[in-house]
């Protein structure tokens, strides 16, 4: 018992490349989002939007 091998983490390459993709295109979208709101109503529905996504985070 003096090795603890099984206690070690391993992760794949692929599979922290596919997270790092997806967190990647969320941010993009988010940019995306914030950018077409702000330009369909100014910044009084950004604004509303933004305090949507804060009261639906913290749900």
């Amino acid at each position: 018992m003096g090795r603890m091998d099984y206690l070690a983490m391993k992760t794949d390459e692929d599979t922290n490349k596919l997270i790092n993709e997806d967190l990647n295109e969320l941010k993009l979208a988010a940019k995306k989002l914030f950018n077409h709101a702000t330009k369909l109503g100014g910044l009084g529905f950004g604004t509303s939007l933004l305090k949507w996504f804060a009261s639906f985070a913290a749900m």
